[in-house]
């Protein structure tokens, strides 16, 4: 299942990130998910966990739908069904966060965490009536809004308070007031997807039926995450260890603390290391391809096969290296050139790569995907 964006990647990032939502209309055609399919992936879900929620206006406490036993001297929890089908009666949203190891799911998020260039966490909202589960709101991040099953209808709002971080959420804000001018007021058909910028209201409705809709959140590193891992060369600058008395006697440490940090925030070298230890923590899942990898009989790859970088973001550091998944690869312009192709494809199958690259040789290129098939860089995705 691949998601038609009818926007390129560029023209995405030069018009539309951070500054403005976008539909992007009939993006997946064909949705092959039904309830049943939905209904397994909650029960798949540990009810437990706080990233499980049924809301009604207002979260409601686990206490009324979760409960705990004992099996076989483990304890365990399970939903109080009974209690859920109740409260979605009712008009309630089952919210499902975090949502992993899920193949359709994935389908999808893998697509958007590269388009977005971030890395993604996952949502699932079911409702079945026209009730609002949450009022208006702004996200600390960016988010993706797959309708997948019924319709839903979105009323959206400029921003009065540009690019909020993750403590500086809506019910945290004693002085954010919703706009009262709409910007956007749509309805998503299934197939359908909105952009939401971090920072721009908004009021998922259901239309009293069925609903359910993935919410791909996308994080990309800010400048607040890299002054916050520049903290830790603060103490190398002599002035921050000295001690304060008054603005007066200490107003010259000052200066010369703003003066370093200010070099330090703009020295290249500082920024790739906040880099290589940002991108250094990225992992993407990918499927474990056993027939293909576990078997010391096989050297290479089918031409037929689809293959995807298992990286949101691509970074190649001026030392010559990449970072993908936990491994540090150095590369040189040709081995860049190709790990960057799969990466803009989005997915592309070896008989692609093969042709885009054949001045080096089919056998060489073949050999150099299965290696980095077998260190996890690429993932066989068919």
């Amino acid at each position: 299942m691949r998601i038609a964006f009818g926007v390129t990647k560029s023209d995405f990032f030069d018009e539309y990130l951070y500054r403005k939502p976008h539909v992007f209309k009939g993006a997946i055609q064909g949705v092959r998910i039904g309830w049943k399919d939905i209904s397994e992936i909650y029960e798949r879900a540990d009810a437990s966990d706080r990233s499980f929620k049924l809301m009604d206006g207002r979260e409601i406490p686990k206490t009324e739908y979760v409960e705990s036993y004992m099996n076989v001297g483990r304890l365990e929890h399970r939903y109080i069904k009974s209690v859920i089908y109740r409260y979605m009666r009712e008009g309630a949203t089952l919210v499902f966060n975090r949502i992993k190891n899920e193949p359709f799911v994935t389908a999808i998020s893998k697509q958007i965490a590269n388009y977005a260039g971030a890395q993604v966490i996952v949502s699932g909202y079911a409702a079945f009536s026209g009730k609002s589960s949450y009022r208006s709101h702004w996200d600390t991040r960016d988010v993706f809004a797959v309708q997948l099953l019924g319709r839903k209808r979105w009323i959206i709002k400029r921003p009065n308070f540009v690019f909020p971080l993750f403590m500086q959420q809506t019910k945290n804000m004693s002085e954010a007031v919703e706009p009262e001018e709409v910007y956007l007021d749509v309805i998503l058909e299934p197939g359908d997807i909105i952009y939401v910028p971090r920072g721009w209201w908004h009021n998922p409705l259901p239309l009293g039926g069925e609903t359910f809709h993935l919410a791909v959140g996308t994080f990309a590193p800010t400048g607040f995450d890299y002054l916050r891992w520049l903290l830790n060369l603060l103490p190398e600058i002599p002035d921050v260890r000295k001690n304060f008395h008054d603005f007066e006697r200490d107003k010259e440490s000052l200066r010369t603390i703003a003066a370093s940090l200010g070099a330090a925030v703009s020295d290249r070298s500082n920024f790739e290391k906040f880099m290589r230890a940002y991108i250094g923590q990225h992992r993407v899942d990918s499927k474990i391809a056993l027939h293909i990898l576990g078997d010391g009989s096989n050297h290479q790859l089918d031409l037929k096969q689809i293959v995807r970088l298992n990286a949101n973001l691509l970074y190649r550091f001026s030392e010559g290296f990449v970072v993908i998944n936990g491994n540090k690869i150095n590369i040189d312009d040709v081995g860049f050139e190709l790990i960057e192709f799969i990466h803009n494809q989005g997915i592309c199958s070896v008989a692609r790569i093969q042709e885009r690259f054949s001045e080096h040789g089919e056998d060489l290129v073949n050999k150099a995907l299965f290696q980095l098939a077998l260190n996890d860089v690429i993932e066989i995705v068919d």
